[in-house]
């Protein structure tokens, strides 16, 4: 079975095409103002499947080492746990950008109203949902009908995703559902299709691909219900006296990310289309939507 693509910044490999790119920009911005000073690159938490700082940065250092080789400036990449730790990195100017989900901007914008939206990444759909499927001959009418019966869930879901699943139901997934672990979203379809789950959630952007690559499969699924939209993942930054030529370097060499080779391979091997500029209206949909999904500071 074909697995899916991965989405736009919702995965592992995802973040890292997309620290990568950050890192080119780095490397433009050095040769033309020759700075000495590290490049703070912060990457919230819930980008990642696991929790080992080490593990994590360890990815991310060929990226520095382009840098460093190039131009001779760092690459700094830092773990940041939650909001809070990245607007009070971002305030003592330890970082200079962050890359974080629209529900977490929203919080961070809170936090610190100074905080702007500098880039958006760009996929097949606009926005992210959450889709909830059944069975096409299933007769239920809500997901309260499915109390008890078995969900089908990919290993690894998305943010929004997990959100849905965290604030949609009156208890946890796992105590709402039986919960079959499966190894994809397309996977997970697949259950529901052959009877072995009851229902499933998948991203709109899983949903399509599927119903792309096997429309007479996909006939045999019904969507229950959709989540809120999410607004796209966004690279966000506090603008800083001094610091005004950098952004724009950062701002420009991601925008002009396919016309360079380098840039080009980067966006095809991690399967990005490409980074714009934010809608007028983004700070208002990241406001929207982190209403909707309120900010739950972790237990220290």
């Amino acid at each position: 079975m074909r697995q899916q693509p991965p989405l736009v910044c919702e995965t592992l490999r995802c973040c890292v095409a997309w620290l990568g790119a950050l890192l080119i920009g780095a490397v433009i911005t050095a040769n033309a103002l020759r700075l000495q000073e590290p490049i703070g690159v912060g990457m919230i938490a819930s980008l990642f499947d696991q929790t080992d700082e080490k593990t994590i940065l360890a990815q991310m250092q060929p990226f520095a080492d382009v840098v460093s080789k190039r131009v001779g400036v760092r690459g700094e990449f830092v773990v940041v746990r939650d909001v809070e730790h990245a607007a009070k990195l971002l305030d003592e100017r330890k970082i200079q950008v962050i890359v974080l989900h629209s529900p977490e901007y929203g919080w961070l914008k809170h936090l610190d109203k100074e905080i702007r939206p500098l880039l958006i990444a760009t996929a097949s759909v606009p926005k992210l949902q959450a889709v909830l499927l059944v069975h096409q001959s299933a007769t239920v009418t809500s997901p309260e009908d499915l109390k008890g019966k078995t969900l089908a869930l990919a290993s690894r879901l998305p943010q929004h995703l997990r959100l849905y699943l965290e604030r949609r139901f009156p208890e946890p997934a796992d105590k709402f559902f039986r919960i079959l672990v499966v190894k994809s979203a397309e996977d997970s379809l697949e259950a529901v299709i052959e009877g072995k789950a009851d229902l499933t959630v998948v991203s709109n952007m899983q949903m399509e691909v599927y119903q792309q690559q096997r429309p007479g499969r996909f006939k045999r699924l019904r969507a229950l219900e959709s989540s809120p939209e999410f607004p796209m993942p966004v690279v966000a930054y506090k603008p800083q006296k001094g610091l005004e030529d950098v952004v724009e370097s950062f701002r420009q060499s991601l925008l002009t990310a396919k016309e360079t080779p380098e840039g080009r391979q980067t966006l095809v091997l991690w399967r990005i289309e490409a980074f714009q500029d934010p809608p007028a209206d983004y700070e208002e949909q990241a406001a929207k939507i982190a209403e909707l999904y309120p900010f739950k500071p972790a237990s220290r």
